[in-house]
């Protein structure tokens, strides 16, 4: 048994990213990315026009529908599995002004990382709704998910935080993306649950808090050509107690299970128990 504040400065921190309506996206230093990020989106949009909101700086499309861009919402990141390419997760926004429900689309994009050039994108339209759970954080995942001797998949992560003080919640979400020929990508794997925060307490000390964390790791059998995954779980569930003046944390037992996802063709499936929002 030991002290809960941690614990309970964590669940506080997360409700304020959350009440503030903080999105995060993916720190881009070290690798050019927040140099070109600005020039790739023109190639992948052409005609887009700067627009600046009350949020922000933004790039708006051409066309209809019309959909903004804040900069700020851009993840980027040199691919280390095949640095000649530069990997993009855009927050397609349907309104420029954030409001109590913010629907956005998610476009993927795969550019070349020596010249302003698109190769392969994804678009999946609505992906993005920030409602009671808003979206906190959008990042790329760029381990080795080699999942043949030619395909190697990337992982873009979406994190949820809800707005309660006493109700806690925060959980990450991952998609994988593969080539789908010379100029496309396609979902292999979508909305796994990859990390999930959450409670229900009295503001002061007493709740019941759930943690689970999970890691995907590639085995070695095939289905329909690619590998499998298997997803790992580690789970607990905690209580806080007054103790006198005092805040205590009673740590339960961990509950680790492994269960692999098979590829059916198409996509690995997600088990409802693993899915996230």
């Amino acid at each position: 048994m030991t002290h809960a504040v941690p614990r309970t400065a964590l669940f506080l921190s997360l409700c304020l990213a959350a009440a503030c309506g903080a999105m995060s996206f993916e720190a881009r230093a070290g690798d050019g990315c927040d140099e070109r990020s600005y020039e790739l989106l023109l190639a992948a949009y052409p005609g887009a026009d700067s627009e600046t909101g009350d949020d922000g700086e933004f790039l708006r499309t051409p066309g209809s529908p019309k959909r903004w861009i804040k900069l700020d919402d851009v993840a980027c990141k040199v691919w280390p599995a095949s640095p000649g390419k530069t990997l993009l997760a855009v927050r397609l926004r349907h309104d420029a002004a954030s409001g109590d429900v913010d629907v956005a689309d998610l476009e993927v994009l795969v550019a070349d990382s020596a010249k302003p050039r698109i190769l392969q994108r994804y678009r999946e339209n609505d992906a993005l709704t920030s409602d009671a759970m808003r979206i906190s954080s959008v990042t790329l995942d760029t381990a080795r998910y080699r999942l043949n001797e030619a395909t190697t998949a990337f992982g873009v992560r979406v994190t949820y935080s809800g707005s309660s003080r006493v109700n806690p919640y925060e959980s990450t979400v991952l998609n994988l993306y593969a080539a789908d020929g010379e100029s496309k990508l396609r979902p292999v794997l979508s909305n796994l649950q990859v990390s999930l925060d959450r409670g229900e307490w009295d503001g002061n000390c007493a709740g019941e808090f759930e943690t689970v964390q999970r890691t995907v790791a590639i085995d070695a059998k095939r289905d329909h050509g690619y590998a499998g995954l298997t997803v790992n779980s580690v789970a607990q569930d905690n209580r806080n107690v007054a103790k006198r003046e005092d805040c205590a944390e009673v740590q339960g037992a961990k509950r680790k299970t492994s269960q692999r996802l098979p590829f059916d063709g198409r996509r690995y499936a997600v088990p409802a128990e693993l899915r996230g929002l």
